[in-house]
């Protein structure tokens, strides 16, 4: 599964869920806010995880844990994610998988066959912008996106959609763009993220002016059913 990262406790990675996380590598996004820049250019920087090493942890945690967070990177990317999803299952815990939603039939196909207890999926942009933000040539990634989005809501599995502001890539108008294309699929909360300063993939947005916590607040009042998560994990408007 190339797992190059697991934070052994969480509570905010699956709402309602106490829970560990596991992080792949690889990424098919070049998004520049993101601040898992070595899983997506050089995960082999960071040290391999085994899946003996993982599961071996795992078993320890029964009763003690609800479940695991699949995350990345992109973890559809990984070949092996099926049997690594069945078997978390196959020991009693909930799954919850992290996608960028580019790969929906990966998607589809893994709740078929392993069952999927909750799905995070980053919803980018507004459709009109969206390959130019995750710098990529897929074709339609935003619609890609809302499929996911709607296959979730459509088979009752508990999905978060959330997207992370800056203010040079999404100015408010985005924003209610974008509310009104996640409204055509019944999504109904959906969770805007502060930008996270630190190590990420395009530096000069470190420089740039962004949304402070009250200005990002403000936007999700003036939207519907929009809460903000803080750069601490919490929600800090609902």
């Amino acid at each position: 599964m190339n797992i190059r990262g697991l934070v052994k406790f969480t509570l905010v990675d699956f709402p309602g869920k106490m829970a560990c996380a596991v992080f792949v590598g690889g990424c098919n996004f070049r998004c520049g806010y993101c601040h898992n820049p070595c899983l997506v250019f050089d995960p082999e920087s960071q040290p391999l995880i085994s899946e003996k090493t993982f599961f071996d942890f795992l078993a320890k945690r029964r009763g003690k844990l609800d479940g695991v967070v699949i995350s990345g990177g992109e973890p559809v990317l990984r070949q092996p994610l099926l049997s690594f999803v069945r078997e978390i299952k196959k020991m009693g815990f909930l799954v919850k998988l992290d996608t960028n939603g580019s790969f929906p039939e990966k998607v589809f196909e893994l709740h078929d066959k392993a069952g999927l207890d909750a799905l995070g999926v980053d919803y980018k942009a507004p459709l009109d912008k969206y390959r130019e933000l995750v710098r990529s040539d897929l074709p339609d990634p935003g619609e890609r996106a809302l499929q996911v989005i709607k296959f979730a809501l459509d088979n009752n599995i508990s999905v978060e959609v959330r997207t992370t502001v800056h203010k040079a890539l999404l100015a408010e108008a985005d924003l209610h763009a974008m509310r009104r294309e996640l409204d055509a699929v019944g999504v109904k909360t959906w969770t805007l993220q502060q930008f996270h300063r630190g190590e990420i993939i395009d530096d000069s947005l470190l420089e740039k002016d962004t949304y402070n916590d009250l200005e990002l607040i403000g936007i999700a009042h003036r939207l519907h059913d929009t809460r903000v998560r803080g750069l601490l994990g919490n929600i800090i408007s609902k």
